[in-house]
């Protein structure tokens, strides 16, 4: 993948004109679609979508009762009543300075609205009058109680007020309309407040109220900064002006909107700012450009730009919201360039920095992006534009990075070594190896796991705000006056029009009426009884017209003119009322209703897009108030405003949305690191630090009582992207210390720590803001960089040795997953057999009912046939027993084996259980085996073989076999080591035969010193006795020891030409690189694929003792399968490429063979009897004083160099495809 950028950089720095123009071209054209995208400002575009939500979002949008400014004015210890009333007045006419900003000012009742109330009443009477009111109407309309009324109706009339009270006693001389004009007080939420002047008091007369509506939304608070200034100027003249007699004061979304953004900006100035020009200062005198700042943004630029243009062509909006999160989100892009600049800076290569950076790079953009991706699972239009914003820029980003920056720095070519600078300082520190760090690590780890799920995630968004203390204090005497915010919780009723609104709303009503008379609340407001849906109208029409017959129509007329004469009045004065009675009344519209501005129906009822919504208000005590809006949520149609239940609506889903979106991001980020890394050990090691970052975040978090919340939330994906980024980083850099043997930490370390820098400065820095969104989005960051840090550089990489890096440096081979599992169980298998028969055998033996000596010939078979079920229990491992001479161990003999495994014991012993093995007292004496080696009568010979002779003398004479390992101990090759006598000793003192047993393929299967069970083949081959009487092996047992070893190395030599293939040693080759970079494994597989044939000839051409000195050009791995084909083997080897000869030398079977990577040829050349030369662009020169030192060279793979050599004293005695072997002439060795 690095070849195709190091091709386009040399296209770029040949054609810099035609990429620059291709660059700004690109700019040009998706900055060009970009532009034209809209910008949706709707903030409840960031709430996942349901059922319940979408209603309460369509109902959130368009009641507006929240942008309402109240306005305090409290009257001082030297202010009276009228103070209160006059400097509202006053208040009132000043605010025409804010004309352009206020719809209306309520609180004000003026004289025309009374008189309009009464009239709209007065010829509406049927839709306000119930049956209470009509029962109550019909006590009055008799004789006694008419003449009254007119009586009454004469003593107003005739007072001082009679003036204004002539209208209505002619228009309604019963009063009906006063009974119709009490549903009005339906609107009012209670009894605190009385009416004086016009204006709206507390009944202890301390407090006046206006409520002040703004023509802007709360959140437009760009526009509502100046409105706020203004009123503000307003509230310091007159508080001046009034000082000692009236206080005034507000409170509203708007104040607090405005208060949230000034603090916002001024947080930033004061933080960001210079945050960021600490960064930049940083960046700039440690890489010791003046444009670093500049550079690193360039790649961020056509991210940005791409991802927008895409946004246009895929949805054509984007929630302004997302823009912003997705812009800190974006800090992350910047990182990429930063790991560009940085590699560069320390290698001063160019191919080296694209080998070493863009693997990782690619990997991490494309973990990023894929988890951001799946916001797309998210029912959240904001979040979803958030994923694909986030996922194209830093897709984009990386790729812009590494095709950019490379041309934009370039490090310092001079010799000098630059002076180290802190950073590099710290970065060079070697974090993992210091114990205290460790300890500290490993505390906090098994702290977090304990606490990080008590972690809570906090709803309440009002907490999130920042209320000055002048508002807070506003809020608090607003309380104590009126209890209105916090027991206030509003309804409301919706509906697809307006009718079905209000019908929804009539039945709100009746609901509320009944908890009312039930106490289950203290009051409520609501227009429900007074619009009426067109159904009511008509049910109130048929009461009215039911109630007035035309018999007590005339009646009642006959009465007030009877009594009305009587007292002076004429006949014709209440015709009004006479002709109201007899009118046929229209069903009215709710246009007509928004007629009555007494009524303010522009605060209750609000439509957009079809979609209506009448609120309501309830007024509960504290204990009333949970059972009251689940109540409330029970009825269909209808909504409570309440802040919990909001935030639960709203949060509850984002929430558990994000619980899901950890586990699909999770399994993203897997699948993009096994695509990558191609082995599932590396993708869980890689992971286990990604997973630690979010717990140990999580267990801080609890620890400082810092909870979640929705903008904490959105960081954590900041938080994940940065351990993904970390650990993706620290891999390759703990990688390629694997693959070459060299640490390179340092410079993986000053990346990561710039770009942890980045977040601690730009993001982290806001801690000390004072508006607590800020504050919280900050100290997550902060914690979270902080535990991505921690894991990165201290745990990580000694996980990463222990499962890597430790094997291979005590010369063990690299190992899979599945091989440590199944040799685990195979493991875990034995050792719990043993026990189990350790324990059981003596109760076995004792129920058994037979003689003692066929007792343990049963338990001999059971435990034979254990041994052969525990080398069955891998099924990757091949098994096989050869008995070519048909031997059934009748006859006792003394078994011979080579031993080069623990599997030895289990091989053999599966052969026959008539058998009594020799054993070490570590195994007579064993905690698990003990028991079952002394029940079947295994003996211990540590102290000598002599002393046991009588002992084994009954064993064989009950016809049992012995079994020894002449070797003495485990060898570390498949080589065939000196036998000791002790068999041959025993053999000739109980003038038994002597069986050699080979055992093939365990030396591969499970090397000394291992416990790793590796896919190989076993083969138990039983050769045919050698006669105790027969001489041909010598006379006495130490001629026959050592005529013994000779045969057996040679039969075995056989056995091994036999089963070792082309393809014996491929897995233990491709082993050995196992876990190096990809692309080395690659080549090498490749390699052996096609060479393989060769490299087994190869071996026969070259003595099994001799001392090579190989000059090649790839990664050891001749060296390696000609150490492992004839492991006495010395083997000298130069690759002229540092970096290959430093990934041969790191590979584990070099410390196992005598194989030796040098790093000149002069000096390390003599004393060798084979010159094996694999590279074929060799500079013959170099070597030709030293050739005649050789007496055989060999070309493999390199017969280009054939004419030099036979220009000398070398002649080809072989000549067979790639192989050439030429002799000395001269030297005869």
């Amino acid at each position: 993948m690095h070849n195709f950028f190091i091709k386009v950089h040399y296209f770029v720095q040949k054609n810099k004109l035609l990429s620059v123009a291709i660059a700004l071209l690109f700019l040009l054209v998706f900055g060009f679609f970009a532009s034209k995208i809209r910008f949706e400002e709707d903030i409840t575009r960031i709430i996942p979508k349901n059922e319940n939500a979408d209603v309460a979002a369509k109902v959130i949008k368009q009641l507006n009762f929240s942008d309402k400014i109240t306005v305090i004015l409290e009257k001082d210890k030297k202010g009276s009543i009228d103070d209160l009333t006059e400097t509202a007045t006053s208040f009132i006419d000043s605010l025409k300075s804010c004309e352009p900003y206020i719809k209306n000012i309520q609180g004000k009742v003026d004289d025309e609205n009374i008189q309009q109330t009464f009239d709209f009443v007065y010829q509406n009477l049927p839709y306000f009058l119930d049956e209470n009111d009509y029962a109550n109407l019909k006590k009055k309309l008799t004789k006694d109680s008419i003449s009254q009324q007119v009586e009454s109706n004469y003593r107003t009339l005739i007072s001082p007020t009679g003036i204004i009270a002539k209208d209505f006693i002619v228009n309604d001389p019963l009063g009906i309309s006063f009974v119709a004009l009490k549903k009005l007080q339906q609107l009012s939420i209670g009894d605190d407040f009385i009416l004086k002047d016009g204006f709206i008091i507390t009944k202890d007369e301390s407090t006046l109220l206006l409520f002040i509506n703004p023509k802007l939304s709360g959140s437009e608070t760009e526009k509502n900064t100046l409105f706020v200034e203004q009123l503000n100027k307003i509230k310091s003249d007159f508080n001046k002006v009034n000082s000692g007699k009236v206080t005034l004061d507000y409170f509203g979304s708007s104040l607090i909107a405005v208060a949230n953004a000034k603090q916002i900006k001024t947080d930033i100035i004061t933080t960001i700012l210079v945050s960021l020009g600490t960064l930049m200062l940083i960046l700039i005198v440690f890489y010791r450009k003046i444009l670093i700042p500049i550079i690193i943004f360039i790649p961020t630029i056509f991210g940005v730009v791409t991802a927008i243009a895409c946004l246009y062509f895929l949805r054509q909006t984007i929630s302004a919201i997302s823009l912003s999160v997705g812009a800190v989100l974006l800090g992350v892009t910047i990182d990429y360039s930063l790991h560009i600049l940085t590699h560069y800076k320390h290698h001063n290569d160019l191919k080296t920095v694209y080998k070493d950076i863009t693997m990782p790079l690619i990997m991490s953009s494309s973990t990023t992006a894929l988890a951001f991706l799946c916001l797309l699972f998210v029912n959240s239009e904001a979040l979803k534009d958030l994923g694909i914003f986030a996922a194209i820029s830093v897709i984009v980003s990386a790729f812009f990075s590494l095709l950019i920056i490379p041309h934009l720095y370039k490090p310092k070519t001079n010799s000098e070594v630059p002076k180290e600078n802190i950073l590099d300082k710290v970065a060079a520190f070697s974090f993992e190896n210091n114990k205290i760090l460790i300890g500290i690590t490993c505390i906090i780890i098994v702290f977090s796991f304990f606490t990080f799920g008590k972690v809570t995630f906090n709803n309440n968004l009002s907490e999130l705000n920042f209320i000055p203390d002048d508002i807070k204090k506003t809020e608090e005497k607003l309380e104590k006056r009126t209890n209105l915010t916090s027991k206030s919780i509003y309804l409301a009723a919706y509906g697809n029009s307006i009718e079905e609104a209000i019908q929804n709303n009539s039945k709100l009503f009746d609901r509320l009426s009944a908890e009312k008379s039930e106490n289950k609340i203290i009051n409520f407001s609501s227009i429900g009884g007074i619009v009426l849906s067109k159904e009511a109208q008509l049910e109130k029409l048929k009461l009215w017209d039911s109630f007035w017959s035309s018999n007590r129509k005339q009646f009642v007329q006959n009465a007030l003119i009877s009594h009305g004469n009587a007292i002076g009045f004429k006949p014709e004065m209440h015709q009004g009322f006479y002709d109201l009675l007899n009118q046929k009344f229209e069903i009215l519209s709710f246009n007509d209703y928004k007629k009555l501005n007494v009524l303010f129906l522009d605060e209750f009822v609000a439509s957009k897009n079809g979609f209506y919504t009448i609120t309501s208000v309830a007024k509960v005590s504290n204990t009333q108030r949970d059972k009251f809006v689940k109540s409330i949520d029970s009825q269909s149609s209808v909504l409570a405003i309440d802040r919990q239940q909001m935030n639960e609506t709203f949060l509850g889903k984002l929430r558990d949305d994000f619980n899901s979106l950890v586990n699909y991001s999770f399994v993203a980020v897997i699948l993009i690191l096994f695509v990558f890394f191609r082995r599932i050990e590396l993708v869980i090691v890689s992971t286990i630090p990604i997973v630690l970052t979010g717990i140990v975040t999580a267990g801080i978090m609890w620890l400082f009582d810092i909870q979640l919340n929705i903008f904490s939330t959105i960081v954590c994906t900041l938080i994940f992207g940065h351990g993904v980024d970390f650990s993706i980083f620290m891999t390759s850099a703990l990688q390629k210390e694997y693959t070459t043997g060299k640490n390179e930490m340092a410079t993986y370390r000053t990346s990561i720590i710039l770009a942890a820098l980045t977040t601690i400065l730009a993001i982290g820095a806001l801690v000390f803001a004072k508006h607590p969104a800020l504050r919280s989005i900050s100290s997550v960051s902060l914690i979270g960089v902080f535990a991505a840090l921690l894991i990165t550089f201290i745990f990580y990489p000694l996980l990463f040795r222990i499962c890597f890096i430790n094997r291979v440096k005590k010369g063990k081979s690299p190992i899979s997953l599945r091989l440590l599992l199944h040799s685990t169980l195979s493991f875990l298998y034995y050792g719990l057999g043993g026990l189990v028969f350790s324990f059981l055998g003596k109760v076995i033996l004792f129920l058994t009912p037979a003689k003692k000596e066929k007792k343990i010939m049963w338990f001999r078979i059971i435990i034979s046939n254990f041994m052969k079920s525990v080398l069955y229990s891998n099924p990757f491992v091949k098994k096989k027993i050869v008995n070519n001479y048909n031997e059934d161990f009748s006859k006792p003999a003394v078994i011979i084996s080579n031993h080069t495994s623990f599997l030895d014991i289990l091989a053999v012993g599966m052969i026959t259980p008539k058998m009594i093995y020799l054993v070490n007292d570590w195994v007579y004496n064993s905690p698990i085996f003990g028991k079952i080696v002394k029940l079947v009568g295994y003996y211990p010979v540590s102290q000598g073989i002599e002393g046991s002779v009588e002992h084994l003398r009954d064993k064989i004479e009950k016809g049992y076999s012995l079994m020894i390992f002449p070797e003495g101990t485990r060898s570390n090759t498949n080589e065939i080591n000196r036998f000791y006598k002790g068999a041959f000793y025993l053999a000739e003192h109980f003038n038994i035969d002597v069986l050699p047993v080979y055992i093939h393929g365990n030396s591969e299967a499970l090397p000394k010193g291992d416990h790793i069970i590796y896919d190989e083949n076993i083969t138990v081959v039983i050769d045919k006795r050698i006669k105790a009487e027969d001489k041909s092996f010598g006379e006495n047992y130490s001629q026959r020891t050592k005529s013994t070893n000779k045969y057996f190395r040679a039969e075995f030599n056989k056995l091994r030409l036999e089963f070792e293939d082309e393809n014996y040693f491929k897995n233990k080759l491709f082993l050995s690189f196992l876990y190096k970079e990809r692309a080395i494994i690659s080549e090498v597989k490749s390699d052996f694929l096609i060479n393989k044939h060769n490299y087994f000839k190869l071996n026969s051409y070259i003595n099994s003792e001799a001392k090579i000195f190989h000059i090649a050009s790839n990664y050891g791995q001749i060296d390696v399968l000609l150490s492992m084909q004839q492991s006495k083997r010395k083997i000298k080897t130069y690759i002229a490429d540092l970096e290959k000869r430093d990934i041969a030398n790191s590979n584990y079977l070099v410390q196992k063979y005598s194989i030796n990577y040098v790093e000149s040829i002069q000096n390390t050349i003599a004393e060798n009897d084979t010159l094996l030369i694999s590279d074929a662009n060799l500079n013959v020169e170099l070597v030709s004083d030293y050739l005649n030192n050789f007496q055989n060279i060999i070309l493999f793979n390199s017969s280009n160099l054939l004419p030099k050599f036979e220009q000398i004293s070398f002649e080809i005695i072989s000549k067979e495809d790639k192989i050439i072997v030429l002799k000395n002439k001269i030297s005869e060795r």
